[in-house]
């Protein structure tokens, strides 16, 4: 199957998930991952009919919050409402009398076809086995197939907990010292005249402050959806004032002119104005983004403007984390690959421990390498 079509296809799953999810049914990430590596065997090929089944098998359950009529309803409607948006038209079979012999109807393909292929001989061990439907060849994604049929995804299998990022906040507060300003230390300074007397001199000591500000980045693309109830911890946090003084602002791939506001993500909130609100002795960004590793994608268009806003950025914050949900596997050959490069191989996973990490970097460490991307500067 070709790129294009591939697209297409896996926009209509993604697509079809959330009118599901929206309609009432507790679908959770993983059941969509499921369905993915299903697809990307080679199942549901052979037409709406055929993906229905699948998606019943995967997704249809004896309770409430998994009810059956509501799925047919709503697959239903959704088959509706795209039917004519699909990049192969159906291939209609001619109806024959019944005479001597009836011949079987090859049912409408609504999906891109592919040749049929061998059933695979061989299963590894704990791989999920899905109903066989129509067996067509599986859809080619040799070079990370490894690291997507070991990937099984649910938001309770992220540890980040409150309690996780309300720590690192308290670290991440730890008194920074300030420019090179001094100021007298009052307490040594007495000591000191105890035991040399009143002619000694004042001792100083380095200006440090214990103020915090969070600036929270996170990527909406359609990719990341599925992360968005791992990344509750931080959004809760911030709506409980738990996190003070904070911002939450939304992003797609990457920051161009504008960065829009979380909870109205029709408000945009222009670069050169928010930017000199920041305090290069207070403001820590955090980004929540998979850098296009959850798409396995490399975009030379991702990479350039992350790095045009990192430049742009760095000056005006304490700290940069980048917290990113995917495990490192699926990073290579993705743009996520790179950019964790620019970040001078600071891109951390979405874990405690990555959180901890953060807290005890040296900001001056977390530098990003534009001479990597542009190499003329």
């Amino acid at each position: 199957m070709n790129r294009p079509r591939l697209v297409i296809l896996d926009s209509l799953l993604f697509d079809l998930f959330l009118k599901l999810r929206d309609a009432g049914m507790y679908l959770t990430p993983e059941q969509y991952e499921l369905l993915r590596q299903a697809v990307n065997q080679g199942y549901g090929l052979g037409g709406w009919q055929d993906l229905k089944r699948i998606c019943r098998l995967l997704w249809v359950k004896p309770c409430a919050n998994y009810d059956g009529k509501l799925f047919d309803n709503t697959f239903d409607s959704y088959v509706q409402q795209h039917h004519a948006k699909m990049p192969v038209k159906p291939s209609k079979t001619p109806e024959l009398k019944q005479t001597q012999t009836t011949l079987p109807k090859k049912p409408p393909s609504n999906l891109p076809q592919i040749p049929l292929r061998r059933k695979p001989s061989t299963q590894q061990p704990g791989e999920i086995q899905v109903p066989v439907a129509v067996q067509t060849s599986p859809i080619s994604t040799k070079k990370f197939q490894d690291a997507r049929d070991n990937f099984h995804l649910i938001p309770s299998d992220f540890p980040l907990q409150l309690q996780d990022v309300q720590v690192a906040w308290r670290l991440l507060r730890r008194t920074v010292q300030v420019g090179l300003d001094y100021e007298l230390d009052i307490e040594a300074t007495l000591y000191q005249i105890q035991r040399e007397g009143i002619c000694t001199d004042v001792v100083m000591r380095p200006v440090r402050i214990r103020r915090a500000e969070l600036l929270l980045l996170i990527d909406d693309s359609p990719a990341m959806t599925p992360f968005f109830p791992a990344l509750q911890p931080f959004i809760q946090a911030i709506a409980d004032a738990r996190i003070t003084p904070a911002q939450i602002y939304r992003f797609t791939s990457y920051p161009g002119e504008y960065l829009y506001d979380w909870y109205r993500p029709s408000q945009a909130q222009p670069l050169n104005e928010l930017l000199p609100k920041l305090h290069c002795n207070r403001t820590i960004a955090l980004i929540l983004s998979d850098a296009g590793a959850a798409t396995a994608t490399y975009s030379q268009e991702r990479i350039e403007g992350i790095s045009n806003f990192l430049t742009a950025l760095s000056p005006c914050i304490r700290q940069l984390i980048w917290l990113n949900p995917l495990p490192i596997q699926r990073w290579e050959q993705t743009s996520a690959w790179t950019i964790n490069d620019v970040l001078n191989g600071k891109m951390l996973t979405y874990e405690p421990t990555s959180l901890l990490t953060a807290t005890r970097e040296i900001p001056q460490e977390s530098m990003i390498k534009t001479w990597r991307i542009y190499p003329h500067l």
